[in-house]
């Protein structure tokens, strides 16, 4: 028997290339034949796992049973997607849901900082989500509902743990094995293997980190500027895209997610990162902290500082059921 959920299978569904080879000022966007082009391929993709679906379905003695409800779902989030806002605008339906996504840093057994975590901080931050009914989602789902407007869990939140140290690897991920929660690990890749000073993760431990389908790896740069907008042209480019490949070569993934360290970027920095190939980029601002779907766009997407959890989560709403008048729009 095949068994299948959505989350699974969203690493597929979930982007097709950015529709724009190059990011410009968005009015000057030739949004329709853009839009169009990323049509054809992101319904190709969806397709292609229907596809396969219906083909698995002959093989077993009860089709109906568990797969053609998910065929007839994926057909309806085909119809989502072709009706989803132009990248890189986020869906008017997903700015009314509020989904926090927390930051974490170092976790470590004596803090150093205010804002590292211990271990049994960060155990006891997953034990509050699952009282309190919380569900943590994947990077992948978040990028589809902010595309989409499809609603996501009654309380979602989605955990981010920036700058690939040594205790994610030693402490985050036994926990999130444990608990069944995925996350995303921001790596600068000149930190990979460095110990001096805090420890952080070799190469060996991000690929079996990696190979995991709880997480996503994002690009944080090559040596974790404190500012991106104060460097040269030639600079950022570097930190950007050289950071990219370094992560693919090494890992052996697409690595579609940018985190701008400290936060900092400008609209330059933004089509840079848009330029090579970025689907969705993190920022953070202690004055500025904000829900997912009311960040400005995919390429500056908002976070909470950990230690905002209880209240965040207290607000945490995955988005209203579209209406029949709304499923109606997606088939007209």
């Amino acid at each position: 028997m095949f068994f299948f959920t959505f989350s699974q299978l969203s690493s597929k569904l979930a982007i097709a290339q950015s529709p724009y080879s190059h990011f410009v000022a968005l009015k000057n966007f030739s949004q329709k034949d853009a839009h169009c082009r990323y049509e054809l391929s992101l319904s190709g993709h969806i397709a292609s796992v229907v596809g396969v679906l219906a083909l698995i379905s002959t093989w077993s003695k009860q089709p109906n049973l568990y797969l053609q409800p998910l065929i007839e779902t994926l057909g309806f989030y085909r119809i989502a997607f072709s009706k989803r806002s132009p990248w890189p605008h986020i869906h008017e339906q997903a700015k009314l849901a509020r989904v926090p996504i927390m930051m974490y840093h170092d976790i470590l057994p004596t803090k150093e900082v205010f804002f590292d975590v211990t271990p049994s901080e960060l155990e006891a931050h997953f034990q509050l989500m699952r009282a309190k009914d919380v569900t943590p989602i994947s990077l992948n789902l978040l990028m589809i509902h902010l595309q989409t407007g499809l609603r996501l869990p009654e309380k979602p939140i989605l955990l981010t743990f920036d700058d690939g140290y040594g205790g994610h690897y030693e402490y985050v991920y036994p926990l999130l094995k444990k608990y069944n929660y995925p996350a995303v690990f921001s790596i600068y890749t000149k930190g990979v293997g460095n110990n001096s000073g805090r420890t952080h993760v070799n190469w060996e431990q991000l690929r079996e980190m990696a190979a995991d389908s709880l997480v996503t790896i994002a690009s944080h740069s090559i040596s974790h500027p404190h500012d991106l907008t104060k460097l040269s042209d030639e600079q950022l480019l570097k930190e950007v895209k050289l950071s990219k490949r370094i992560l693919e070569a090494q890992l052996g993934l697409n690595i579609k997610y940018f985190t701008y360290p400290v936060g900092k970027y400008d609209d330059r920095v933004a089509r840079e990162v848009a330029t090579v190939g970025y689907q969705l980029a993190f920022t953070m601002s202690d004055q500025d902290e904000r829900f997912a779907g009311a960040s400005h766009s995919l390429l500056a997407v908002s976070r909470f500082g950990q230690s905002r959890l209880k209240n965040a989560i207290a607000q945490a709403w995955g988005g209203q059921q579209l209406t029949p008048c709304q499923k109606n729009n997606l088939t007209n």
